[in-house]
């Protein structure tokens, strides 16, 4: 073979394995990018039409990546407040570190829609029970912030997180917002015009005096707030935090007045008699009875005891609640009159006998004890 053909032999040799490698890094190129870019649609990118449904696997750490860095957008914290339904997406939130102050830093922030959302994914979030002292540090002081300004929408948002935030047993939650004079900011927006808001209020006291140890001077204001707000038309909540300051025995001087019992009174009386329907509310009278059972068994109980047997509707009250058919009310009802009956006052026990309540509420309270437990009349 001459050198000619030699060197022609070696060039298109050259030619062939440069195609082979210039075919091979193509490849590798194309599958490099493909690889890069799934992997950027995996861990950042999620079109609008993926944040339905069940949150996906790396949904949850692009959210959290943008709630820490501010640029979270509104259908993302759509997208999150839905999330926070899902206990285990609130715990995997809170244990992410940033995460729950760059939340907080949108409840605070000027964006009003951002604002509203935000204070609603905190609603869903606080009503999980996790972490819920690291959720009251952080959202405190802007939530009572909100609860003193003029928007109906942020108190209501604020208000519900801290009722979730106080039904919490953790007593550290509780101190917290203690600290931080809740209490205070709550009672001055139990005087609004709008009735969720003072629902809300009320149940938000209702839940920090049931769940935490608040006693003392402290107790004072709220009793004499109570016990004014009690003559005019009384919220739910109201009541129910009436009957929570009677367990107390020494607010029954601050609580007991003559007025207070006839309001009292009259509000059970209008519930079994005057409304149309005829069925009691069981959430109102419960409240009203226990009230007036834990005062008669206080310092004040003859007093209280006194006043109340020779109230007019007494006796018809007490055969109504006797006889109805929830057994609730019932045993209620019976324990209010061992309160009455047990007084060793002798002024109380001489009402009795002379009013004949013995003889208009023997037969009743019988029959109320019978459906109860018909094994403790079964010998008589």
């Amino acid at each position: 073979m001459s050198g000619l053909q030699q060197d022609s032999n070696f060039e298109s040799g050259d030619t062939e394995v440069r195609s082979v490698v210039r075919r091979a890094h193509n490849e590798n190129t194309k599958s490099r990018d493909k690889r890069r870019s799934q992997a950027i649609n995996k861990g950042r990118k999620f079109e609008k039409e993926d944040f339905t449904g069940e949150m996906k696997p790396g949904e949850l750490d692009q959210l959290c990546q943008e709630c820490k860095s501010g640029k979270i957008t509104l259908d993302q914290l759509k997208r999150l407040s839905e999330g926070f339904k899902e206990p285990e997406v609130c715990e995997k939130f809170l244990n992410n570190d940033g995460c729950l102050h760059g939340l907080i830093g949108l409840v605070s922030g000027k964006h009003w829609n951002k604002q509203i959302l935000s204070l609603y994914c905190l609603v869903n979030l606080s009503a999980a029970k996790i972490k819920s002292h690291q959720i009251a540090r952080s959202s405190g002081p802007y939530l009572i912030t909100h609860i003193s300004s003029s928007n109906t929408q942020l108190i209501e948002l604020s208000l519900t997180v801290l009722v979730n935030l106080t039904q919490s047993k953790d007593q550290d939650t509780h101190w917290i917002l203690h600290n931080q004079e809740a209490m205070q900011s709550v009672l001055k927006v139990t005087d609004s015009n709008s009735e969720s808001i003072q629902e809300l209020a009320y149940n938000v006291v209702y839940n920090m005096l049931t769940h935490s140890d608040v006693e003392g001077e402290s107790l004072i204001p709220i009793t004499e707030l109570v016990t004014t707000r009690l003559a005019k038309k009384p919220a739910i909540h109201l009541l129910w935090l009436m009957y929570c300051l009677s367990s107390n025995q020494m607010l029954h001087s601050s609580i007991y007045t003559p007025k207070l019992l006839d309001t009292i009174m009259q509000i059970a009386t209008y519930e079994i008699f005057q409304k149309c329907d005829s069925r009691p509310l069981i959430k109102v009278l419960t409240p009203c009875i226990r009230t007036l059972s834990n005062l008669c068994a206080g310092p004040c109980g003859v007093d209280v005891c006194l006043h109340l047997v020779k109230h007019p509707d007494f006796p018809p009250i007490f055969t109504a609640i006797l006889s109805t058919n929830y057994s609730s009310i019932c045993q209620e009802a019976l324990w209010w009159l061992g309160n009455i009956v047990n007084n060793e006052n002798l002024q109380v026990q001489e009402q009795f006998v002379e009013l004949e309540l013995m003889e208009k509420l023997e037969n009743p309270a019988f029959q109320a004890i019978a459906r109860l437990d018909p094994y403790a009349v079964s010998g008589r």
